[in-house]
């Protein structure tokens, strides 16, 4: 019995399940083989994490030592040209819940530390804390500018000169444009410092007067000049700027700190409806930047947007860089301005702008946080990075153990699951191969079926034949066959001969009428008395002769066509032997075969 088509497609399906099924188990395995590496590393991995931990924490060690190193003896040299005989400055290095933790002292004699902020007074802690703000942004890698806000507040009148010649000398060594914002009157300093002075009082309007700002070179980075409009005691003053330190110096009270509140606005994005002056709808700030470029700042209250920063070209239209134009308004500072000026806060902390009430500066902060902001830009900083990859790494790793092996179990348990598989596949291979089989029987069955169907029509055929074979035995030989064929042929051909003297019959009968009736005739016309009349039947006669001269010679042909039709009957009687062609009877003349025709039609004529 052939397989039924459920059966086969019930087969197919079982196969494809079969496939799907090793297939799962092939990916069961790849994932399995690619947890058990996984694993494996990680577990290598975490088992030297100690070793690398203590590598990176030496190493960071090493590299924070030699940085170190040299931000004493840098801060000592400052410090004592400021202050001489003060005590010489030490920085102390520890770990701190595994972070790099940096102590800022001074050192006694006796070898114990003294800490700056806490034990010493404003004019060292000021001195230090300027040469931080100094270190930090060259170490950061920003924009190098330095705004000092009553950095000198706490140092002696008499060791201010001191003060500025030493940020003059490391404003000049390191590239870094300063502006110090001063009570001191700093004229006769000498050097090159720039000084300009407040003039007037906040309700007039206050005026910034100072000499003309030395050429430099217009590519060079740097600000030009800070213009404030209507910015608090404002009403429109323009502070020029040299690449060096310069200063702001005047009164108190008289609105030195609004530069400083300007430049966190611009830069820091620390702006308040205070900066606008009283009566006044907009307060903008003016920065000249390299290239003839105006950076603008705008503060607008009760209006949105409350702030816009934007860059103006030289001609004072809007500066467009990368088909994007630079105006951008909201309250926080668009990043373009940090990216082209390079001047934001470094680990949350304002390094280039010193706020007046804030004159410390990371003396302040955690030891960690002191040293992660001395170690920006540096090896140290690098390695910290690299420590604290690796830690994340290690965290990850044992993650990647906990759930790795918890996968690894489970996929164990389903790979458990397929182990019948190469069973399953032996048997439905062998019901595959059986059906094939089957299929194959049932091929060969179905051409035998064909073929006995063949035979029992060629037999019916056989049969057939037989019977026709019977019939036409009873029928005569080939020469009795020629025979009557050729008497059929005579048959036929006597028929058609009777047709032919049937209808010549038909026209001898109607020839002799004609004939009779032209017999009757009279051979010439009776005279007439009438001559007209004469004439006319003479006419008539003429014209009856020719009609008969012209029956005369119809008969003439009538006769002729009779002697051809008895003619041509007697060679049809001499083919026929002797009998008529249609009635086969003994005709001994050939006129009488004629007569024998030609009475029916004389019977019908009468």
């Amino acid at each position: 019995m052939p397989p039924s088509p459920e059966g086969a497609h019930a087969l197919e399906r079982l196969f494809r399940m079969l496939e799907r099924a090793e297939g799962r188990r092939d990916a069961l395995r790849q994932r399995r083989d690619a947890l058990e590496q996984e694993i494996a590393l990680a577990k290598g991995r975490l088992a030297v994490r100690g070793e690398v931990e203590a590598f990176l924490e030496d190493a960071q060690a090493e590299a924070s030592r030699r940085n170190l190193a040299h931000f004493e003896t840098l801060l000592t040299a400052l410090v004592r040209d400021v202050l001489p005989g003060e005590k010489p400055v030490a920085l102390e290095l520890s770990n701190e819940r595994g972070l790099a933790a940096l102590d800022i002292c001074v050192r006694r004699p006796d070898g114990t530390l003294e800490d700056v902020l806490e034990d010493n007074g404003g004019a060292l802690t000021n001195v230090v804390g300027m040469a931080l703000r100094l270190i930090a942004v060259v170490k950061a890698g920003v924009g190098r500018f330095l705004a000092l806000d009553e950095a000198d507040c706490w140092i002696a009148p008499e060791r201010v000169p001191a003060f500025y010649r030493v940020l003059e000398d490391g404003a000049a060594r390191l590239g870094v444009q300063c502006l110090v914002i001063s009570h001191h009157d700093l004229s006769g300093f000498g050097g090159r410092l720039q000084v300009c002075r407040i003039d007037g009082a906040p309700a007039e309007g206050v005026a910034i007067i100072g000499p003309d700002p030395e050429p430099w070179d217009a590519a060079a980075p740097g600000f030009r000049f800070i213009r404030l409009t209507d910015v608090q005691g404002y009403r429109d003053a323009t502070l020029t700027l040299g690449p060096g330190v310069n200063a702001l110096v005047g009164p108190n009270n008289r609105g030195k700190s609004t530069i400083v509140r300007a430049l966190r606005a611009v830069f820091y994005g620390e702006a308040r409806d205070s900066l606008v002056r009283a009566g006044a709808k907009t307060a903008t700030v003016e920065i000249g930047v390299a290239g003839g470029r105006t950076l603008r700042f705008s503060r607008q209250p009760r209006r949105t947007p409350v702030n816009i920063w934007s860059l103006h070209e030289s001609d004072g239209s809007v500066a467009v860089e990368n088909g994007a134009r630079l105006e951008t308004g909201g309250r926080a500072v668009p990043e373009w301005v940090g990216q082209y000026f390079g001047i934001a806060k470094v680990e949350d902390l304002d390094v280039h702008v010193a706020h007046q009430k804030f004159p410390v500066f990371l003396l302040g902060e955690p030891p960690s946080r002191r040293s992660a902001v001395l170690s920006i830009g540096q090896e140290a900083g690098y390695l910290r990075d690299m420590l604290a990859i690796h830690r994340e790494r290690c965290t990850r790793d044992m993650g990647v153990v906990r759930t790795g092996e918890r996968e690894l179990i489970a996929v164990e348990t389903t790979l458990a699951a397929f182990e019948g598989l190469p069973a399953l596949t032996a048997d439905l291979d062998a019901a595959r191969a059986k059906a094939a089989a089957l299929a194959a029987a049932t091929a060969r069955l179905d051409g035998l079926r064909d073929c006995a169907e063949r035979l029992a029509a060629a037999r019916r055929g056989l049969a057939q034949a037989q019977g026709r074979a019977a019939a036409f035995a009873g029928l005569p030989g080939p020469e009795r066959l020629a025979e009557l064929t050729l008497e059929v042929e005579r048959s036929r051909g006597r028929a058609r001969l009777g047709e032919q003297v049937l209808g010549m019959s038909q026209a001898l009968a109607a020839a002799h009428h004609r004939q009779a009736a032209l017999a009757e005739l009279p051979e010439r016309a009776p005279a007439l008395g009438d001559t007209g009349a004469l004439q006319r039947a003479a006419a008539g006669l003429a014209a009856l002769r020719a009609g008969v001269e012209q029956a005369r010679g119809r008969l003439g042909t009538v006769n002729r066509e009779i002697a051809a039709v008895e003619a041509e009957i007697a060679r049809i009687v001499d083919g026929t032997g002797g009998r008529c062609p249609t009635c086969g009877g003994a005709v001994d003349d050939p006129l009488r075969l004629l007569d024998h025709h030609g009475a029916p039609a004389q019977e019908a004529a009468a």
